[in-house]
């Protein structure tokens, strides 16, 4: 028995489908994504900038209240995601070591890269930050100095 079919469309046969229980997920070794050394290096460059950022405006009441509020902006932004990572819970697994990390590899969500380029992509932007705000830092005192205040 053919049904007719409207403007030249063709039919679509559906295989009829077998409802199976939902099987019982295998719990896979729980193991950090990323080093957590990776991270505090992250932290520690964002920290070195807002030293940078303090020393260099220390000076001016208005510069400084906006380092002041930068400084409490950065607390919570950094602070909320690790007192939510305390909150997890601990996990068993052994971690691996730095050296062991940047020589493995790396999953992501575009393909595997390797350890190294993975430190690369977290460290390269806080650390060109840091290194530059020391620059502006210094180009600024060298012009205070200069103008002879």
């Amino acid at each position: 028995m053919q049904a007719s079919h409207a403007h030249g469309t063709t039919p679509v046969s559906v295989a009829p489908t077998r409802v199976t229980p939902v099987a019982r997920l295998a719990v896979t070794p729980c193991r950090s994504a990323m080093h957590p050394a990776i991270y505090k290096l992250a932290v520690l460059n964002w920290a070195m900038l807002l030293v940078v950022f303090w020393v260099t405006f220390f000076v001016s009441a208005n510069a400084l209240f906006m380092v002041v509020v930068g400084t409490f902006y950065a607390l919570v932004f950094f602070g909320v995601p690790f007192i939510m990572s305390r909150m997890a819970p601990k996990c068993d697994a052994s971690p691996l070591s730095l050296d062991a990390f940047v020589r493995g590899r790396f999953d992501t969500f575009c393909g595997s890269v390797s350890g190294f380029d993975a430190l690369l992509q977290v460290i390269l932007v806080p650390f060109a930050l840091s290194i530059g705000g020391m620059v502006i830092g210094y180009i600024i005192h060298s012009a205070r100095i200069a103008n002879g205040g």
